[in-house]
């Protein structure tokens, strides 16, 4: 077989495996982009069809995919159930099917996915599988990002150095690992539930909730966090310097400077002790 036609054949192949129409789909485009059909392209078998042969490798790809997605929301396929934890597994992976080599990428959208699936003026019930997603995926980035493991310098050491010589408040700095997160729901407990054997908890009420999804010690753990917090860890993200970032938070904490000031400096070692913050450089 010459190079050329071992390359129609493995793309023919592709395209039947991965349609999201199912087989007969992908039977259908993939003789539309060559002369090729199952007949040319697979020997007959003992027993049965051709498509059955075809099916193994169709049906394999596309559960190959909807394992990864339960592995990385299993939280999320307890609380939907597996029918329609794969109903919406399927449609997002037909809307945005697997692009990179690593499966590590194949859920990232997954929540905005949700979101956008709900409809107009849904109740807050149903915000909770797209909360619960976002709250999963942050829990995968931040066990593959890079951590403070190696981190040695001590941020409020540093802080109160830098202020008894005059200094202005050091850079500050949030560690890859770490990820905030505001929800509408609190999480935490019903997180701390669910991840425990019995019937799956009822949905929390709605109310605003502050989280810091981090990994110190080579171990991922949630934080809650008061608004200041929150929206001082997204402004360091963001790449605001120290007194900008605690500006920010004051602004859009309704607090005055001076008292989040104060809060800083007595936060600053457990948000170490924690890996949520470190002095930058």
């Amino acid at each position: 077989m010459s190079r050329s036609a071992l390359m129609d054949s493995q793309y023919w192949l592709l395209t039947v495996m991965t349609a999201s129409g199912g087989l007969e789909h992908g039977l259908t485009l993939a003789a539309a982009r060559g002369a090729a059909t199952g007949k040319d392209m697979i020997a007959a078998p003992p027993r049965g069809a051709i498509r059955d042969r075809l099916g193994v490798y169709h049906h394999g790809y596309w559960q190959r995919l909807l394992e990864c997605l339960q592995a990385d929301y299993p939280l999320l396929l307890r609380v939907l159930e597996a029918p329609l934890f794969g109903f919406f597994a399927h449609a997002y992976l037909a809307r945005q099917p697997s692009r990179s080599p690593s499966m590590y990428d194949l859920g990232a959208g997954f929540a905005d996915f949700l979101a956008a699936s709900l409809p107009p003026q849904a109740p807050a019930a149903a915000h909770l599988p797209v909360e619960l997603a976002r709250l999963e995926r942050a829990y995968t980035e931040a066990l593959r990002a890079p951590g403070p493991e190696n981190d040695h310098a001590p941020v409020a050491d540093g802080l109160m150095l830098a202020l008894a010589a005059g200094s202005e408040l050091p850079l500050l700095a949030v560690p890859a690992c770490v990820r905030p997160l505001a929800l509408s729901l609190p999480l935490l407990p019903y997180w701390r539930q669910l991840q425990q054997d019995g019937p799956v908890p009822p949905a929390p009420e709605p109310a605003a909730s502050y989280l810091a999804v981090a990994r110190q010690h080579w171990r991922v753990a949630l934080h809650p966090l008061d608004p200041w917090q929150y929206h001082l860890l997204q402004a360091l993200n963001d790449g605001l310097d120290g007194p900008a970032a605690l500006q920010r938070s004051a602004t859009l904490s309704g607090q005055p400077l001076a008292t989040l000031t104060v809060e800083l400096l007595l936060w600053l070692p457990l948000a170490q002790q924690l890996g949520l913050l470190r002095l930058a450089g």
